[in-house]
């Protein structure tokens, strides 16, 4: 694909729009859920369905949209996804009862899913090897830029404009992607064997993936017993199961399994979720130490969280262009390495700990996972054949919320088996009289942590050993 170097940068632009969207937009809602709560006249665990609702979707419909892609073209499911994303926004932003906001949410994330199946693969298709690091850390900044400053923004459109505001912004920013991919994006689509789509298939990976997550969120919040979570948790693995067995019997699959025979690939995926597991433990248990332990305001310890993106903004393009010129495999083991370290070093953390302790290790985190997943992403989307980039980047993705959900899952499992404490019921009253047991659950949760990276290095140093392959 011959395109002119403006025309690929333009087209990395847009691309890092879509991925800015979808992340604030995870961000973003968190800071106004009590004053949705208050207006729409519903308890912080109902509206906690805005937030769970979109995390669903998604993972429900990544690897669906990355099939698509592969059977009718990159550009047409992109697009697409941008107009879905921007009217559900506004129908976010009308929504004036929890059933119609919820509701909007998913439309919400239907396109949001897209957007996030399909952006690896398009800037993998654009970009040639020894640029694709570059642009990757561009989009990894593009992350922890929307991570960044949702928070900061969502509170200061909340306050001037009311809740409906932090959906209602996404609509200009929507219709100017949409314009950038209609006239930038060429049409990128390899010619498929095939243009049927397993429905099947869809659907009993769908019903996989929603008990999944949903058992992990109940569990989570302790609101379903360890003997529901264990059938829902076998129910979710028989579906998984028949997904399998049918995806191998069907002539035209929704998933190609050939995908995790490639090594560079698999280990890849399985490195990014370990990652994710140790990382969103972090930015889950953080605040809850900040806040209840240090005795930190909100605002304050958001300016300490902030320490974390900000690096990884900095530093991922950075680290991206260096992949390029050294590989991948050197900036894998240096970044987990870095956050084994670190996180390690935080389970240490106590109720004196400094100020400027916190700082630095939060920024050394931000480096490390900058130095790691702008390398890995462009290893695994370098690694795969062109028509299979759609179904690749969805994999990727549903691997990276897997983690996310896991991470967090696990550790407050861990955190409340230590303690005997529900960490969503722990309160700034009870702080004074649990803080040395709260910190023995941090501990044992900033271990697991640490553990999790350390099986994540492992995998890296496995792949460095691997013969080099076309990326």
């Amino acid at each position: 694909m011959q395109l002119t170097k403006l025309r690929k940068w333009l087209i990395l632009i847009n691309i890092s729009i879509s991925i800015f969207m979808a992340t604030l937009d995870g961000s973003i809602v968190n800071i106004a859920l009590p004053t949705m709560s208050e207006q729409l006249s519903s308890s912080i665990s109902s509206i906690q369905w805005v937030v769970n609702a979109y995390l669903l979707a998604i993972s429900v419909l990544l690897l669906v949209w990355g099939k698509l892609a592969d059977i009718y073209g990159k550009k047409k499911i992109f697009m697409m996804g941008f107009i879905i994303f921007s009217v559900g926004s506004g129908l976010c932003g009308f929504s004036n009862s929890l059933l119609m906001l919820v509701i909007s949410r998913v439309i919400q994330a239907v396109g949001a899913s897209s957007m996030m199946a399909l952006s690896q693969g398009i800037v993998t298709n654009v970009f040639p090897p020894g640029e694709r690091g570059r642009a990757f850390g561009i989009t990894g900044a593009s992350v922890a830029i929307g991570s960044l400053t949702g928070p900061t923004l969502g509170g200061l459109l909340v306050k001037a404009f009311g809740w409906h505001s932090i959906f209602l912004v996404n609509i200009p920013i929507g219709i100017i992607g949409i314009l950038c991919t209609y006239f930038l994006i060429p049409e990128i689509k390899e010619e498929p064997e095939h243009k049927a789509f397993d429905v099947l298939g869809a659907f009993l990976f769908a019903g996989s993936v929603l008990l999944l997550f949903m058992s992990f969120l109940f569990l989570q919040d302790q609101k379903v017993s360890q003997t529901v979570f264990a059938i829902m948790l076998i129910a979710a693995l028989v579906l998984m199961i028949a997904f399998i067995v049918h995806e191998r019997r069907v002539s035209y699959p929704l998933l190609n399994f050939g995908l995790f025979k490639i090594k560079i690939f698999l280990l890849g995926i399985s490195t990014g979720f370990l990652s994710y597991v140790s990382l969103n433990t972090t930015l889950y248990f953080m605040p809850f130490y900040f806040v209840y332990i240090l005795k930190f305001t909100t605002l304050k310890a958001g300016l300490l969280m902030s320490a974390y993106p900000l690096m990884t903004a900095l530093i991922s393009p950075f680290s991206g262009w260096l992949s390029d010129k050294i590989s991948y495999r050197p900036l894998t083991v240096i970044g987990l390495t870095i956050n084994v370290a670190v996180l390690f070093t935080i389970s240490t953390f106590g109720t004196s700990t400094s100020i400027v302790q916190i700082v630095l290790f939060m920024a050394l985190l931000g480096i490390g996972s900058a130095i790691f997943q702008s390398p890995n992403n462009s290893s695994v989307m370098g690694s795969v054949p062109k028509n299979e980039l759609g179904s690749a980047g969805g994999v990727n993705a549903l691997f990276r919320n897997l983690g996310m959900v896991s991470g967090t899952t696990i550790s407050v499992i861990l955190f409340s088996f230590t303690t005997k404490i529900n960490i969503s019921n722990f309160t700034g009253e009870k702080a004074d009289l649990s803080s040395q047991i709260f910190l023995k659950g941090f501990r044992v949760v900033f271990i697991f942590a640490a553990c999790a990276c350390i099986a994540a290095l492992l995998l890296s140093v496995v792949r460095i050993s691997l013969k080099k392959t076309k990326e």
